[in-house]
């Protein structure tokens, strides 16, 4: 029986990018054949951004195109993640019911136990990041969410309060991505200069 196909979307900044990597390292060992053509796809995942309207747009028209194709026969699942579906779940649902299931940002374990009916923990080594990146560089999260409550930003909203990495979990995966031949970290985070307030002395 061949592998069942798969398709991942990426829209919108960087970190979305590094939690589409994280997802793609589980399903590539999940059995899953990575495709780069939605139109071969058994299954697609959608990773949408819903910060700017120009961002929501796009995510919106992404998913209604991989919608068609499952209308048609053409694909089997239809899963959406990211910042759009974690601010507008049951709206999406209620638009959208070709979408057999939504997700937040970071359900990276729930979303494989999903596809594959397996359970996973979450700090499965199963889950190192595969690079979508070109192959000199790679992106560095060191922390998740913001504190600030920007009246104009629906970042909290979104991807929560911060949380910030440890240091030796920050470095262990810098070394790991260094060990890969990356030449060149890009250090990303919602407010990096904000980066360890939120860690215990």
């Amino acid at each position: 029986m061949p592998e069942p196909k798969l398709t991942i979307i990426s829209l919108g900044c960087a970190k979305a990018l590094v939690d589409s990597e994280i997802l793609l390292g589980g399903l590539k060992k999940s059995q899953f054949q990575i495709t780069q053509k939605p139109e071969e796809a058994d299954t697609i995942v959608v990773n949408t951004c819903g910060f700017l309207e120009m961002a929501r747009e796009e995510s919106i028209e992404t998913i209604l195109a991989a919608a068609e194709l499952k209308k048609s026969g053409k694909l089997n699942q239809l899963v959406v993640m990211g910042c759009l579906s974690e601010r507008y779940p049951e709206e999406l649902a209620a638009e959208i019911p070709e979408v057999d299931r939504f997700f937040g940002s970071n359900n990276h374990k729930q979303i494989v136990s999903f596809l594959t009916g397996k359970d996973f923990a979450q700090d499965d080594p199963l889950f190192f990041r595969s690079l979508m990146t070109p192959n000199h560089y790679a992106y560095l999260k060191i922390a998740e969410g913001c504190d600030n409550g920007c009246s104009f930003c629906s970042i909290p909203i979104m991807r929560g309060l911060q949380k910030s990495r440890s240091i030796e979990s920050i470095m262990w995966e810098a070394e790991k991505l260094v060990d890969r031949g990356i030449k060149e970290l890009l250090v990303i985070a919602q407010d990096s200069t904000s980066y360890g307030w939120d860690l215990k002395p």
